[in-house]
């Protein structure tokens, strides 16, 4: 292997996340306050972002083909739209983490605000950020899972003949397993991991160990001071100069965050709804129909199964206490990009399909359950609660029945909603694969659509992601809203 290249591809790729992911922060801080503070920004962006957090990465190639690669010089448009769709796999999660935070600050803290005259940069400084920090922190480590579990999809964009590689650690591990290369497959696989591990332990753990209180992963928290001190100290530069600016013109009509990035997501949707998609109706709709109905079959026996999955690992953290190893071993696994499992486990691929296809709908589902049931469920168990379920000897199921699924409920109904975009997402990688000779179709709406790309159908491309998305969010709105709703009334721990 050459390893320059190795070493290239490596910066690359961690380059492209975290040009991601400083993007997907600052856009997501913008919507996320704007939609807690605007009732008419919430009203008009929330079942946008519903509908587009239910696209998958695939559902905007057509988006990044017409505006990045059709109008940009070819390598600037290829970086733009890895870059692009590395923030759909980022930014959702985030976005909602703000909007939630903001959302749960007491009204008096908005009254105080307005009594002292706090401008735009002093609430954003001192009110929005400061209550969004332990959201922030902890969604991160989902969405920076997220960006690297779809890496490989955002460097190969492809779309009929035509196919456009990046260099990255996601592009070069395929081109490895297609030349056959084992040994250095899992040489890339190894150091990408590595990547992964060092990015946590240095920098998303312990800044999440400071912000989330009853929280401790593990982390190299020595190594993390300096960065936290630079940025704290850009911050406090940021700060003083928006204040300062903000004083300066006292009297003057203050800017509002509130519409920014709002032409984003109205201009995706416009454009999708914009392009004219009549052929062969009746034909389409039918095989859409039936791969949906698959697809929603196997999403619904992987979000059971991860159900009961969460909550064993959430016993196993608070009866053997080893809550920082999981949470680490969870961070590794959930970064490790899709479509890589396949050739991982080729040598099962031909006899059992199945098995790798479910592995990869877990992996690509079930940290989102995991995380938040760890990150934000087992630290807000009462230990009262435990207590007394110790002196009163409650075990068995009626400990799990009436004590430890009751106080966790909240976290795992959140984790299980993610969790099932995540598995609608996943469907395009875990139901299909094609590299070379190879193909696997095991059927679905992940499989049709990824056969749609590569025929460089772009009628049938939109027509899949509008519907798709539109019956997702139909079922968010009918079942999952209603279930979150009854759970409300039924399990409130005192």
């Amino acid at each position: 292997m050459n390893y320059v290249i190795l070493l290239l591809a490596t910066l690359a790729s961690f380059g492209r996340m975290l040009v991601a992911y400083i993007i997907s922060l600052l856009v997501a801080l913008s919507l996320g306050i704007a939609m807690a503070r605007r009732r008419y920004v919430e009203e008009i962006l929330m079942p946008i972002l519903d509908v587009l957090q239910s696209i998958p990465i695939l559902g905007f190639f057509p988006i990044v083909i017409v505006i990045f690669l059709s109008f940009l010089p070819k390598g600037i448009g290829l970086e733009l739209s890895a870059v692009f769709l590395l923030i759909t796999s980022l930014l959702w999660n985030m976005i909602f983490g703000v909007y939630s935070a903001i959302k749960s600050l007491d009204p008096e803290i908005f009254q105080m605000a307005g009594v002292y005259r706090l401008g735009t940069f002093a609430r954003l400084f001192f009110i929005y950020i400061p209550a969004a920090r332990g959201a922030i922190a902890a969604n991160s480590i989902i969405s920076w899972a997220g960006g690297w579990f779809f890496l490989t999809s955002a460097e190969v964009i492809a779309s009929g003949s035509e196919e456009y590689k990046l260099l990255g650690l996601g592009s070069l591990i395929m081109d490895l397993y297609s030349k056959g290369d084992a040994l250095d497959l899992y040489i890339a696989v190894a150091l990408l991991c590595t990547i992964i591990m060092l990015s946590y332990i240095l920098i998303f753990n312990p800044a999440t160990n400071i912000v989330v209180q009853g929280v401790k992963i593990a982390s190299i928290t020595k190594a993390y001071y300096p960065l936290h001190k630079a940025v704290s100290t850009i911050w406090s530069t940021l700060m003083w100069l928006g204040i300062k600016a903000e004083s300066k013109r006292s009297g003057v009509a203050k800017a509002s965050i509130a519409p920014l990035f709002i032409a984003v997501p109205a201009t995706i949707a416009l454009l999708s709804a914009s392009i004219n998609l009549v052929t062969e109706q009746l034909s389409f709709i039918t095989t859409f129909s039936w791969n949906f109905l698959l697809s929603l079959t196997r999403v619904c026996a992987v979000i059971l199964l991860e159900f009961f999955i969460a909550i064993l690992m959430a016993y196993l953290s608070i009866v053997k206490g080893q809550s920082s190893v999981i949470i680490l071993a969870g961070e590794i696994l959930a970064s490790i990009p899709a479509i890589i499992w396949w050739p991982l486990l080729s040598p099962i691929i031909t006899s059992m399909p199945w098995l790798v296809s479910l592995i990869i709908f877990i992996q690509g589902s079930l940290w989102y359950e995991f995380f938040n049931v760890m990150l934000f469920g087992v630290p807000k168990i009462r230990k009262e609660l435990l207590e007394l379920a110790s002196i009163y000897g409650i075990k068995g199921l009626n400990y799990f029945k009436y004590i430890f699924i009751p106080s966790l409920l909240p976290s795992i109904m959140a984790g299980a909603l993610s969790a099932w975009g995540g598995a609608w997402n996943a469907t395009i990688v875990a139901e299909y694969f094609g590299l070379g000779d190879n193909t696997i179709d095991l059927g679905g709406i992940g499989a049709l659509l990824n056969k749609y790309v590569n025929q460089g159908d772009f009628t049938h491309i939109v027509w899949t992601v509008i519907l798709w998305a539109l019956l997702i969010a139909t079922i968010n709105k009918l079942i999952w809203s209603r279930l979150f709703k009854s759970i409300e009334k039924t399990y409130i721990v005192e």
